[in-house]
């Protein structure tokens, strides 16, 4: 005879095993089709359906109170997939702009070491001073333009900018 829910939770905040193999049959299915279009691609899906379960073990006492283990796992699972998500997002942006960085550069540039040291300076800033930077020197945009892009005003701008130039020895 099959678990109520009640009795699984209570299983799995007990650490049992067997549980956590009757939650993965009852779920796994239904998780991998749910993050496989989630994240459009079942190999990650499968990875983000792993880390999940690992994850669920680790916490296995949270399970004593849920409703719902099938509903928790699937909570656990949609925050990996998320933490994913944003782990990509934030690798896929760095690795943009640094190719971004490399082709854009100004021929100006004296050595390949001077591009290294300038991307890697641009790296360390944070997303929204990198993108004032990159708007002022690859862009070519203006004071007033960064502003109306950014929805900052003209003199927040040019200080902020000014700082992250000086900071990194470039002139504009």
């Amino acid at each position: 005879m099959a678990d109520t829910d009640s009795q699984l939770a209570r299983r799995l905040a007990r650490g049992e095993e067997a549980a956590f193999a009757e939650l993965y049959d009852t779920c796994s299915g239904r998780l991998l089709r749910y993050l496989a279009v989630r994240l459009a691609s079942a190999d990650r899906a499968a990875d983000v359906l792993q880390a999940a379960m690992l994850r669920a073990v680790k916490s296995r006492r949270r399970f004593a109170r849920v409703d719902s283990p099938a509903a928790y796992l699937f909570q656990i699972a949609r925050n990996e997939a998320a933490r994913l998500a944003k782990r990509t997002a934030r690798r896929a942006e760095q690795s943009l702009t640094a190719e971004q960085m490399l082709e854009l550069m100004d021929e100006a540039s004296d050595s390949h070491e001077d591009v290294e040291v300038i991307v890697a300076a641009l790296a360390r800033l944070a997303a929204e001073d990198r993108e004032l930077v990159q708007l002022k020197i690859y862009a070519g945009l203006t004071f007033r333009e960064i502003g109306e892009v950014t929805g900052q005003p003209q003199g927040t701008v040019a200080r902020d900018i000014g700082g992250r130039l000086i900071r990194y020895g470039r002139g504009w």
